[in-house]
């Protein structure tokens, strides 16, 4: 698992990964920071990574690569993990779930003219309140509470915002309007945009927008989570990737109280000339399937290249008693294309066929059944099943153990900027004292 970021010395970092089986379970380990990188080329970054698993034994035994979307990682062509599997064959690329799933939403809500101009407002009133620490107290002392900052490439942070203008949305009108009563206090700029923010807040479309959005990120967040818990298999994750279609589907039943909730809070929205109320109450329930069905179609954009890993659902508990009666024959073609050379196929046929049979596998997912082999010491006896499980383990779904690691980077950087520092102090101040500040 391989992940980029740039320190505070602006240099390129890549952080290395490897997720594996041992005795005691799937283990995910960092290994290391590497600036080696002598460009941003697809070329570099594969022979950077290359080196890497030579240096530790391992190109052989590469089952997959996670890896972002960005086009030098993942383009099937002259990417990084097209280079980077012409010598480790078996290394299947996979884009790391949590990824497509911001892009989901990401692109998924660019498409309509209205959400960017809503989120544009949001992200406007987060860094509205970061312009001076006298307008942060006030947002303490009034609200009780910071509103996240936005990353463009992390929705969970627009989540954050939505969930706390929803919650606080009372406050932040009464900080406005206090702003605006004191404006003598404040620049001009100031106070016009306060009064335009306190605006927004009591404006139909943006409130109707707002618990839109704030039900769709509820299920997101939610998901995002299990996205990013390493102890979940590509199946398990596939699966709840279809049960959050379905309740984005189901949120079409929704409408009728998402626009009851934004008319008692703003008032009926205001109709254009010669327009009828109904006729505005239709324009929003458009945008409301608009926003579901553009979501929905980002989704299978997304993840429609779930058939590669289709032989995971050889060790689906869910299908079991399915496979008693009809083995699941293309599931397991499936797995020839790209992981054949790991198995006696014969063998793992008659194996697979013998655990469908016993009630003592059902219902246990591949981390279950890897601690079941384990504990029962059947690993000798069902060696290629046992083979098929730690693949299936070993397959990651998200780079998130890497992320994490960046923020460790930073700590270790400002550790080197603190020590070079202290060099340069007084000697009657010693480090113990400038650690301790």
């Amino acid at each position: 698992m391989v992940d980029e970021t740039t320190d505070v010395s602006t240099t390129a970092q890549l952080a290395l990964a490897l997720r594996y089986v041992s005795d005691t379970g799937v283990k995910e380990r960092f290994v290391r920071f590497d600036n080696d990188t002598s460009g941003k080329r697809a070329d570099d970054f594969a022979g950077l990574i290359i080196r890497f698993l030579e240096e530790h034994e391992c190109l052989d035994k590469v089952v997959a690569q996670c890896f972002d979307g960005a086009a030098v990682m993942a383009s099937g062509l002259n990417g990084v993990q097209a280079k980077v599997k012409v010598r480790a064959p078996m290394a299947l690329f996979i884009h790391c779930y949590a990824h497509r799933l911001n892009l989901v939403l990401t692109q998924g809500a660019s498409k309509l003219k209205e959400c960017r101009i809503f989120f544009a407002h949001l992200n406007g009133l987060a860094a509205f309140f970061s312009r001076s620490l006298k307008c942060t107290q006030l947002l303490d002392d009034i609200c009780q509470r910071h509103l996240p900052r936005v990353a463009p490439t992390r929705w969970q942070y627009s989540s954050r915002l939505v969930s706390t203008v929803i919650e606080k949305r009372v406050a932040l009108k009464e900080l406005f309007e206090h702003i605006l009563e004191h404006h003598d206090e404040y620049d001009e700029d100031f106070v016009h945009y306060a009064n335009g923010y306190n605006a927004h807040l009591d404006d139909f479309e943006f409130c109707f927008l707002l618990s839109t959005f704030h039900v769709i990120f509820e299920y997101s967040d939610v998901l995002f989570g299990i996205l990013q818990n390493k102890t979940f298999d590509v199946q398990f994750c596939l699966a709840r990737m279809d049960e959050f279609c379905d309740t984005i589907e189901r949120e079409r039943g929704q409408f009728g109280e998402i626009y009851e909730s934004a008319v008692r809070e703003t008032g009926a929205p205001s109709t254009r000339r010669g327009q009828a109320q109904g006729n505005v109450c239709a324009r929003y329930q458009k945008l409301h399937s608009g926003i579901l069905d553009n979501i929905l179609a980002q989704k299978r954009n997304w993840f429609k290249d779930h058939e590669k890993v289709m032989f995971l659902s050889l060790l689906d508990p869910q299908q079991f008693q399915t496979y008693r009666k009809k083995f699941p024959d293309v599931a397991f073609s499936s797995l020839t294309q790209g992981h054949g050379t790991l198995f006696i196929l014969p063998r793992l046929k008659t194996e697979l066929t013998v655990m469908y049979a016993m009630t003592d596998f059902e219902g246990k997912s591949p981390a279950d059944l890897l601690a079941f082999f384990q504990q029962k010491d059947l690993y000798g006896s069902m060696r290629q099943l046992y083979a098929l499980v730690c693949l299936a383990v070993t397959i990651p779904v998200s780079t998130a153990s890497v992320e994490r690691t960046f923020s460790a980077l930073k700590r270790i950087q400002e550790i080197r900027l603190d020590r070079l520092n202290c060099q340069h102090w007084p000697p009657w101040q010693s480090r113990r004292t400038f650690y301790r500040n």
